[in-house]
């Protein structure tokens, strides 16, 4: 991924230099498809009844708009921001060891109360009631959890190669925090979420651009009813406001780590040398308690809100065909199908960046080191361009996202097929 555009540019040699007129034309043609994302993120499920207040169309002019990103990029570049410090990494590598740790200590001080209590009371009965307390496998599934959680976060980081200036560095970095810790096949994560930065949201007549926006079975918005054809999926769909949240949370670990696993594009055998080492390094972890099954299923629990986090960014904002989100302005739509969490300075270090998405997705190359600095400049950005800056609390984010399920569901019932059709029509 290269960090300056001009490495990128100067191997495209025009055939020649367009025209005044031409210029002129293709300003206006890409404003007018700005214009239509205007009109389809105001006419949106989720925002028609705040979305004039946050969009001031009358502010906007694209010319404009994109000479202000190019300062502020260049701004960045010259202030560092690209270039993460070595003390940061450590911080962060530090907290996610000190989860691991947290979680090991948890079990071990439950196993030692249990020996303890059966050699003072020697009671199989006081036993088993000890040993099967809740506080013994919820504690340490939390921590494992928020190991699981910040891991990947820093996965996140490395693959993006805002770690270390070394890109081969950072590639043995997301294979550490992602494949190994995680248990998310690290290379496959990069090659989606790359995809994902550059086609957000989008889809063209064969169906969905953007994968880690993708739902297999649930539909999160009515641009996409069109690519669900199958019986399941409108059975499915009839329940999605209420199946959503303990999919999430009692399916959504397993669920990633499998399809990170088996749908990679590409054998690499330092991958099942990682998810190796990650069966390994559970294997010991969770040989420390009598409960493992219990621990894990915590933990995975736990690791639920990482997965509602991720959605929560993108997953109520507008979808639009690949076409028309490349030809109006790449930021303009990354701003639209974005927002940011709202969130304490204290408990900043618990979202990994994600309260600070409008910084991440509008400069993807700059460290979350540097995203409490950059967020107030994007904040003035769209401000000043009549553009919506969007914070949000989790738990309204959360709320938001069943409201939506919700909505498209009676959406689906009008316009799909099967199952709900009938429900409905």
């Amino acid at each position: 991924m290269h960090r300056d555009p001009m490495k990128i540019m100067k191997y495209r040699k025009p055939v020649r230099e367009a025209t005044a007129q031409e210029v002129t034309e293709l300003t206006q043609r890409r404003n007018n498809v700005c214009q239509d994302m205007f009109d389809d993120y105001t006419s949106g499920i989720m925002t028609e009844g705040h979305a004039n207040e946050l969009l001031h169309r009358d502010k906007f002019n694209l010319e404009a708009f994109e000479k202000d990103c190019h300062e502020l990029y260049d701004q960045f570049m010259k202030a560092g921001y690209t270039k993460p410090t070595l003390f940061w990494l450590i911080q962060k590598t530090a907290l996610v060891l000190s989860f691991l740790f947290l979680s090991v200590l948890c079990m071990r001080v439950a196993a030692l109360s249990t020996s303890e209590e059966e050699k003072e009371y020697d009671g199989q009965l006081l036993l088993s009631m000890i040993s099967t307390t809740p506080l013994s496998y919820i504690l340490p599934g939390i921590f494992l959890g928020l190991f699981w959680h910040q891991s990947g976060f820093l996965m996140h980081d490395a693959e993006h190669h805002n770690l270390i200036g070394n890109e081969r560095v950072n590639d043995i970095l997301g294979w550490l925090y992602g494949t190994v810790f995680l248990g998310v096949n690290g290379a496959w994560w990069r090659e989606e979420h790359r995809e994902h930065h550059a086609m957000l949201n989008s889809f063209d007549d064969n169906g969905f651009k953007d994968p880690q926006m993708k739902e297999d079975i649930w539909v999160q918005h009515k641009h996409l009813i069109p690519f669900y054809g199958q019986e399941l999926i409108h059975f499915l769909a009839n329940f999605q406001h209420i199946l959503f949240i303990p999919i999430i949370f009692f399916a959504g670990r397993i669920g990633i780590v499998l399809d990170s696993t088996l749908t990679e594009r590409k054998f690499r055998a330092w991958t099942i040398l990682g998810n190796v080492c990650h069966v390994l390094l559970h294997y010991a972890v969770l040989s420390q308690t009598d409960t493992p099954i219990r621990v894990y299923m915590a933990a995975a629990c736990q690791f639920a809100v990482l997965s509602l986090q991720l959605l929560g960014n993108h997953h109520i904002k507008p979808w639009n065909n690949i076409h028309s989100a490349s030809e109006g302005n790449f930021c303009v739509w990354q701003i639209l199908c974005t927002q940011d969490f709202d969130t304490p300075i204290w408990f900043r270090w618990f979202y990994g960046g994600l309260n600070f998405h409008y910084s991440h997705h509008l400069f993807p190359t700059i460290s979350r080191e540097y995203f409490p600095l950059t967020t107030p400049h994007i904040r003035s950005l769209c401000e000043k361009h009549g553009l919506p800056f969007i914070e949000v609390g989790f738990v309204e984010c959360v709320t938001g996202m069943v409201t939506n399920m919700n909505e498209v569901r009676k959406e689906f019932g009008k316009h799909g097929a099967g199952t709900l059709s009938l429900v409905y029509g």
